[in-house]
């Protein structure tokens, strides 16, 4: 528990923080000194020149100064909080020492009572087992103490670090022009920004504004503000002229991202519709494009079972020729862009865009569906169909799992750079894909908030606490007949209590009434279920909701099966 292993991100450097205060600082000045040149040289201007050109030159500088006076503001008001924030810092670091010192004290007295604990020699044996077994659970409770000081002091600095964010862009958005603050509920089609001053237009080029989209890479926040900094005609036009750009680009609303994946789709498919013959690779490929048209259609045809209007729906991700033409894709259902509560679904074995979108998306829709009346507010998930699922000559390696977290984890950021409120946002992996979603929470800050894994071989992991999401917040569903749920292949089982996730009921009313079957690995998403309405009820955030399940017992030299399930003959509920 010392200070590195508690602030361990460069943001989160006390010196990092103060040196960048003080370059803010420096900036401030300078600008503010801008601002009073600008004032002066307008004065001067006007004493020397008169007439309407001298008059519209005046007003210009007027504006620049103006404009150079509202960037100084926020950009004080930013120093003055990360100095307040570099200070918490330290003030937590100096409690997470003393924490440590604890800690060390706490270490070295339970080996002095272990150690008088264990004699004297005529003491029966058993009683000075009982002794050290007592001193050490006394241990283990204080270290739990100390444990729950430090998360808590933990999550003081993080809440203290969001109210900093939150601070600076209310600071910045307190000087942007009103109608720059209304432009998308107005309907104007100009940027006030833009119409400025001539300068600050000739910069936007020089930007690259009015030129072609950031490269792939660029920081998903400078993506965001160069997409903001456009004019809606622009922005029209960078969607027509860059579409495979846009497409990939995190940060980007994923509304527009939608639109310039499906700009491609619909060119794809004209295309490789003309063609006069075709091979196998773009046949393939047609019919992944076919898939994605008709499964975003029939989204759109349905209807918000709050609202009674017709769902939404984007393509996150279109990649329909990678890993070899099985397609990478990803199509959302709900609005990403403004949903209190977003889920991604992540496949196993065998999973590509002509086997198993439909299905994917079927069960996207039923989560959101059902999970919006649960919630009563905006829910959108994500059929995520966007890495390259194993086949079974490498289901039993955790590699194909490990590039899947990267993309993964990318997409989940990249939505999440695109909003402003960040949404609660939940993971769920089935099958093989749990051990992509435990491998991607275990490498990765994701800001995912909760877990979900049904059906799992190993999500990866040996204990819950290895995963990046916050304590209590790991889920496990697990079938009794679930042949592959036994497996433990990668990493511990989390339907065992020491694992420490929140093993919930997954039980199906058609389940095999005596033995494993592996029809069962597939029914976690199935209606009226169990496991669906316990993973409903973990998207909305809706923990109370959630019915837990007995954990899998562990029996020495036993291997794991029905027998140790104390599910077997619990009599599975069918959900209304």
């Amino acid at each position: 528990m010392s200070g590195a292993e508690v602030l361990a991100h460069p943001a989160d450097q006390p010196d990092s923080l103060e040196s960048t205060a003080l370059r803010l600082a420096r900036v401030s000045t300078w600008v503010r000194d801008v601002a009073g040149d600008l004032h002066r040289d307008r004065d001067r201007l006007g004493a020397a020149w008169v007439g309407p050109a001298s008059a519209s030159c005046r007003r210009e500088l007027g504006r620049a100064a103006s404009l150079a006076e509202s960037v100084a503001d926020p950009l004080a008001v930013a120093c003055s909080r990360l100095r307040a924030h570099a200070a918490t810092v330290v003030h937590a670091r100096s409690q997470v020492d003393r924490l440590r010192r604890e800690y060390d004290d706490l270490v070295a007295a339970h080996r002095r009572e272990t150690a008088v604990g264990s004699g004297p020699v005529d003491i029966p044996v058993l009683l000075r087992h009982l002794r050290i077994e007592e001193l050490r659970s006394e241990q283990v409770a204080a270290l739990d103490r100390l444990h729950d000081r430090h998360r808590a002091l933990l999550a003081q600095v993080h809440q203290d670090a969001a109210g900093t964010a939150r601070q600076i862009v209310l600071a910045v958005k307190a000087v942007l022009p009103a109608s720059a603050r209304t432009r998308r509920s107005s309907g104007d089609r100009e940027s006030d920004v833009a119409e400025l001053l001539p300068l600050l237009a000739t910069s936007r080029r020089a930007a690259g504004v009015d030129g072609s989209p950031p490269p792939a890479g660029t920081p998903s926040h400078l993506v965001r503000l160069w997409w903001s900094a456009l004019t809606t005609d622009e922005q029209d036009r960078m969607v027509a002229v860059a579409p495979v750009e846009l497409g990939r680009l995190s940060g980007l609303p994923v509304a527009v991202r939608s639109r310039a994946n499906e700009r491609r789709l619909d060119a794809r498919i004209a295309a490789l519709g003309a063609m006069p013959t075709r091979d196998h690779g773009d046949r393939r490929k047609l019919e992944n494009c076919l898939l994605v048209r008709d499964q975003l259609a029939g989204v759109r045809s349905r209807t918000d079972p709050m609202t009674r209007e017709t769902l939404t729906a984007h393509l996150l991700v279109f990649e329909p020729q990678a890993y070899g033409s099985h397609g990478r894709v990803a199509i959302t259902v709900g609005d990403l862009d403004s949903a209190a509560h977003v889920a991604f679904l992540v496949p196993g074995l065998r999973s590509d865009v002509r086997s198993s979108l439909a299905s994917m998306t079927d069960n996207a829709t039923a989560i959101t569906s059902q999970a919006r009346r649960r919630a009563r507010t905006g829910v959108a998930t994500v059929a995520w169909m966007a890495y390259d699922a194993p086949d079974l000559s490498n289901v039993g390696t955790d590699r194909a799992a490990a590039a899947g977290a990267d993309l993964l984890a990318q997409d989940v950021l990249g939505v999440q750079a695109a909003r402003e409120v960040q949404p609660h946002l939940t993971v769920v992996g089935h099958s093989y894909g749990s051990t992509t979603t435990g491998t991607a929470l275990r490498d990765h800050w994701t800001g995912v908030d909760d877990a979900v894994f049904v059906g799992s071989p190993g999500p990866n992991v040996e204990r819950a606490t290895d995963l990046r999401v916050p304590a209590g917040h790991v889920f496990v569903g697990a079938s009794s007949r679930d042949p592959v749920s036994y497996l433990d292949l990668f990493g511990a089982d989390p339907t065992h209590e020491n694992f420490g996730a929140v093993r919930f009921r997954a039980e199906d009313p058609t389940r095999n009434p005596w033995r494993l079957d592996i029809r069962d690995h597939s029914k976690y998403f199935e209606p009226k279920t169990e496991s669906l309405a316990n993973i409903v009820s973990i998207v909305a955030g809706d923990y109370r909701s959630v019915l837990p399940a007995a954990y899998r017992d562990e029996v020495w030299l036993l291997p794991d099966g029905m027998n140790t399930d104390p599910e077997v003959d619990r009599e599975p509920t069918v959900i209304p």
